[in-house]
């Protein structure tokens, strides 16, 4: 694929780690545990998606 797919893959890829990085600090300061659940459950769908934007960054590289 062209340079254009690449950077756009890593913008998304660069996005998501500074989502999780925030997310992360903010679950640390969390006392209730139903907002612990859904932030874990938002946690866990970043996870995810991260990975696909890694196999697709592997896949274009």
């Amino acid at each position: 694929m062209d340079n254009s797919s690449r950077d756009n893959v890593e913008a998304v890829l660069r996005k998501i780690n500074w989502a999780q990085e925030i997310l992360n600090s903010v679950k640390q300061n969390v006392s209730d545990p139903q907002i612990g659940n859904i932030l874990s459950g938002i946690s866990f769908i970043m996870d995810s998606a991260s990975m696909d934007a890694e196999a697709l960054y592997q896949s274009i590289k």
